[in-house]
């Protein structure tokens, strides 16, 4: 019995002997592997070992997808990032479905569902698409593996954080601090969200290339609340050893080498283009020494479900391609039917883009739910729309240098200039000496009120809105109630009426503020009541007339064409 016993316990110490030294090696490795992460975080250098591609033995098996080989995380030399991870190319899951499906014409649009996609959706990753063959990157996720929230959104999972990623962006502004980099746009309730990672695709073989985002600006002029999502500009550096190299596509994951679940197209170029961004398409066309910057629009996220404000629409935009705006771009939800109308007649002209816009979840998109969101959940919405105004700034930054914020009941009143381009060389040439250039240029309010007593010209029809009210309250508004013309050389997150982050981080310089005698922006809302009644209290602006005759015939002939009228 007692030898019995003595064995057993020879043999039960055997195996804890054996366990002590499985864990000892695995605690080894472990504390490798932390010590070579905590080098990259301080340090910022890793490489990718793929030695272990190198000496791995055949399968036998030709059908059996390649074993991705291991990934070793160590310190280089020189103090240079990681430039990529390895992969291998795997076959494409059912590629005839997806150049099936993808190529399907959509009869009544008289476009393919790809070039809907290319045209509309903030971040369906075209480029990988075309660019693909019938083999792509393990890491790369499939278009049916990304997961999607409220259609526009892919969500991504980091430890304590999960962020909803609107949409990516190319910046290689000279001004900025990390260049080229990517900027990508996410919601995220996390007041401290985690730094994730980004993958940086220029093929879809692969392999990427690796960066861990360096800067999660919050873009907001409240304070950060749980309580709802908030918004987030991530920026991740393009590394030096592709940094000439035009990117594709960005995928956020938890940490290197790990397989994507997201992937997200990259708008944007390595330089602005002077076609676009000057009078003339012709940076040399100057005016005493300082070229006519051509300016362009972007608008809210139109949400007008109920109300018809199609006509109005369309004074809107004749009134800023007679004032010399280059382009007006716009952010969609559902919008009323005669609105519809109105915005693919302007894309099919050219005059306008419309990217498509929902808010993630739990927020209701249903437009009769999401009205009485909008109107109870004020600050919330103030807090979201940050996320569209600075995604269509980004999106057009290199092709505009100067981009106006205006809504469609907003107009500039430029009684000094026959142009806005015009008006904006006048301002520039004020801040010339300027150490640093001012975020924006900026346009104070004036209430035009819906009350005020039209102008009685017979010429003008009653649809035409703007310019039949061209008197004004006196009533100073509050200095801050202001509309930017942003300088995309500088300004990199927004909200409604001003810069919040800039290219070199937090903004050192104010906008400059244009004062009203010179020009302002006409709101036309509200009614003004018994104030205005007082003597003095109104008076006539009538700017807007000088674009009287074009305006009024342009809009004529949409309206009948689009049988508004």
């Amino acid at each position: 019995m007692n030898l019995n016993l003595k064995s057993v316990i020879l043999k039960l110490s055997l195996i804890l002997l054996v366990w002590v030294v499985v864990v000892l090696v695995i605690l080894r490795n472990s504390s490798r592997e932390r010590l070579s992460v905590r080098n990259f975080l301080l340090n910022g250098n890793i490489a990718i070992a793929e030695t272990a591609a190198a000496t791995a033995e055949p399968t036998g098996d030709a059908r059996a997808l390649p074993v991705p080989p291991p990934v070793i995380v160590t310190e280089t030399d020189g103090g240079k990032p990681a430039t990529s991870c390895s992969c291998k190319a795997v076959p494409l899951f059912r590629s005839d479905v997806y150049q099936e499906q993808l190529s399907q014409r959509i009869t009544w649009l008289n476009m393919s569902s790809l070039e809907l996609l290319m045209k509309n959706h903030p971040n369906f990753p075209y480029s990988m698409i075309v660019n693909t063959s019938k083999e792509f990157c393990e890491l790369l996720p499939s278009l049916h593996e990304i997961e999607w929230d409220e259609t526009y959104y892919q969500v991504a999972e980091v430890p304590g954080t999960t962020y909803f990623l609107y949409s990516a962006f190319l910046d290689n502004r000279p001004l900025a601090e990390t260049r080229p980099c990517i900027r990508v746009l996410a919601f995220t309730k996390a007041r401290k969200p985690t730094a994730p990672w980004c993958y940086i695709w220029f093929n879809a073989t692969g392999p990427p290339a690796v960066s861990q985002v360096t800067r999660k600006d919050f873009v907001d002029w409240q304070p950060r609340s749980s309580n709802h999502h908030m918004f987030y500009v991530l920026t991740c550096r393009v590394p030096e050893t592709v940094a000439h190299l035009k990117p594709l596509a960005v995928s956020i994951v938890r940490q290197p080498c790990e397989k994507a679940r997201t992937l997200l197209q990259v708008t944007g170029a390595m330089q602005r283009n002077n076609t676009t961004a000057f009078v003339g398409g012709d940076a040399k066309e100057t005016v005493n020494g300082i070229p006519l910057w051509n300016v362009a629009v972007c608008g809210p996220a139109l949400f007008y479900y109920h109300d018809d404000i199609s006509i109005r629409l369309v004074e809107w935009f004749e009134l800023l391609r007679a004032m010399g705006f280059a382009r007006v771009f716009l952010l969609q939800t559902q919008v009323h039917p005669n609105i519809e109308k109105v915005l693919r007649y302007y894309e099919a002209e050219g005059f306008t883009s419309v990217t498509k816009f929902s808010y993630p979840g739990p927020y209701a998109n249903e437009p009769n739910i999401r009205r009485l969101w909008v109107l109870l959940e004020r600050r919330k919405l103030f807090a979201m729309e940050n996320m569209y105004f600075t995604d269509c700034l980004l999106r057009h930054m290199h092709e505009y240098r100067f981009i106006s914020h205006f809504d469609p009941d907003e107009m500039p009143m430029l009684p000094n200039h026959d142009s806005f381009p015009r008006w904006l060389y006048s301002r520039i040439q004020r801040t010339m000496n300027y150490s640093r250039r001012p975020t924006s240029y900026d346009l104070n309010w004036r209430y035009h009120h819906d009350d005020l007593e039209p102008n009685e010209d017979e010429s003008l029809p009653e649809y035409l809105w703007f310019l039949r009210h061209t008197r004004r309250a006196n009533i100073d508004v509050y200095k801050s109630l202001k509309k930017p013309t942003y300088d995309m050389d500088v300004v990199t997150g927004v909200f409604s009426h001003g810069a919040v982050t800039c290219v070199y981080g937090k903004c050192l310089r104010k906008a400059n503020k244009c004062p009203r005698k010179v020009a302002y922006l006409g709101h036309y809302r509200r009614d003004c009541g018994e104030k205005c009644l007082k003597p003095g209290a109104v008076a006539n602006e009538s700017s807007l007339l000088q674009y009287k005759d074009t305006v009024a015939s342009a809009v004529k002939r949409v309206l009948v064409e689009l049988e508004l009228i």
